[in-house]
């Protein structure tokens, strides 16, 4: 009798941390100005490359009211390369894209190659694949390389894992795939500022197809 009461109280302890935990996954976080994080990510032959991401908040973008988010990529043999993407904020459809290179800043608008897909643009709402609705594999915690402990909803894939969380900007926390971990949450605060002043990126005409090949513009 003692065992079976002992089983019962497990399950039914197991069951509230569960529902404890599933409370505190609400979808990705909703970010504000300046809210940052870095993603390092392991490639392939042991090589890495850090990613940071910061949200820059809401402005009229070639006349439409737009959202904007900056990345800093370190990319290995070749250098910094610093990008903003820009998105409609009533159709969340992408308006420009914005890179640097050095002093030389070259604009593209949405309708060029490549602009529409999904996956280069960082997530700043909540994927569906990722909805607090769906199922999870389990609710876990992470803590980053720096010592901030965050907690997790951990979604499976076709190849592995994504972790989730509602804590931290843009929600991504860590990918695993074939048992290896490809990418990870390293760090991530509030009050970043731009490399690419907004009001550069506003200015900026962004390029037909035939001026791309002709050279860098803007101002």
């Amino acid at each position: 009798m003692k065992i079976e009461k002992s089983v019962l109280f497990a399950l039914a302890l197991a069951f509230f941390l569960s529902d404890a935990f599933a409370a505190k996954y609400t979808g990705f976080k909703e970010p504000e100005k300046g809210d940052w994080a870095v993603l390092s990510m392991n490639l392939d032959k042991g090589g890495k490359m850090e990613e940071k991401l910061i949200y820059l908040g809401e402005t009229t973008m070639d006349g439409q009211k737009a959202y904007g988010v900056e990345l800093q990529v370190e990319i290995p043999q070749a250098g910094e390369m610093i990008s903003q993407f820009w998105t409609n904020k009533k159709t969340d459809e992408e308006l420009k894209y914005v890179i640097k290179r050095g002093e030389q800043l070259m604009c593209m608008s949405a309708s060029m190659p490549d602009m529409e897909e999904e996956n280069q643009k960082p997530m700043t709402k909540t994927p569906e694949e990722y909805s607090p609705e769906k199922p999870v594999l389990r609710f876990d915690t992470y803590t980053t390389p720096t010592g901030k402990k965050v907690d997790v909803a951990v979604f499976k894939t076709d190849d592995g894992e994504v972790w989730v969380s509602s804590e931290t900007p843009f929600g991504i926390v860590k990918m695993i795939k074939n048992k290896k971990t490809v990418l990870y949450l390293k760090d991530f605060g509030t009050g970043a500022k731009p490399r690419i002043p907004v009001s550069q990126a506003a200015s900026c005409k962004a390029m037909d197809l035939g001026a791309l090949f002709g050279g860098f513009g803007g101002n």
